[in-house]
């Protein structure tokens, strides 16, 4: 994904604006409309929203009354270390060193909002099960709500794994061709994952499998010409 050189508005200035104003992420996305998983990305320096977004952003805040006088240099920045001298927004602006990943090119702009909106959704809902009580079963140590929502939770912990590497460009789940049965537990992991609206973003091949499938029925074909 490529980031352009200056931004409308940074993740330390938006973090500021809202401290500023009072404001927590949920009321932002509730006022301003824009999209949650974005905000909340941004935000965190897991990604670089697209310009439209950011530029909306920008335009909130400035409602709000906080001004923005000029676009900060992120180049700057990262060479310096520091915030450009004198630049519009400094006092808000501090410089921290973490690490952080890159949006591989290979995931198309809409992918990675899919993505990331779904690993959000997930994040959600491994909060809410991880907060929920256990219950006790009849003739187990738990009842089958319980076990249901343990595999859910694993499930989820699961998916964002997978989607995360997918973001990375690294697609570790290849799919099954139809009626073939998982004998591995990478066949089986693509199983499950085949079952997620994500699944679709996925441009990994298919497992050799699909290949020897399609050779024995090519050859049962000759074979039958014969």
């Amino acid at each position: 994904m490529k980031i352009p050189t200056t931004l409308p508005v940074t993740a330390e200035q938006s973090r500021a604006s809202r401290f500023q104003l009072g404001l927590t992420q949920a009321n932002v996305i509730e006022e301003s409309g824009l999209p949650g998983h974005k905000l909340k990305n941004f935000e965190t320096g897991r990604f670089v929203p697209d310009m439209p977004f950011l530029e909306g952003l920008r335009d909130y805040y400035t409602q709000k009354g906080i001004d923005f006088t000029e676009t900060v240099t992120i180049t700057d920045k990262i060479q310096t270390g520091q915030p450009p001298e004198n630049a519009p927004g400094g006092a808000m602006v501090r410089p921290v060193s973490r690490m952080c990943f890159y949006v591989s090119d290979q995931v198309a702009p809409d992918a990675v909002n899919q993505i990331l909106e779904r690993m959000d959704g997930n994040d959600d809902r491994i909060a809410a099960i991880l907060k929920s009580p256990l219950k006790s079963g009849f003739l187990s140590a738990y009842d089958e709500e319980t076990e249901a929502k343990q595999r859910e939770l694993f499930g989820a912990m699961a998916e964002n794994y997978l989607l995360f590497r997918i973001l990375q460009g690294r697609n570790i789940v290849s799919a099954l061709p139809a009626g073939v049965d998982p004998t591995t537990h990478a066949d089986l992991l693509a199983t499950f994952f085949a079952t997620s609206p994500m699944a679709a973003v996925s441009t990994q091949p298919k497992a050799d499998k699909v290949k020897a499938t399609e050779v024995t029925a090519e050859t049962e074909l000759e074979g039958g010409a014969e």
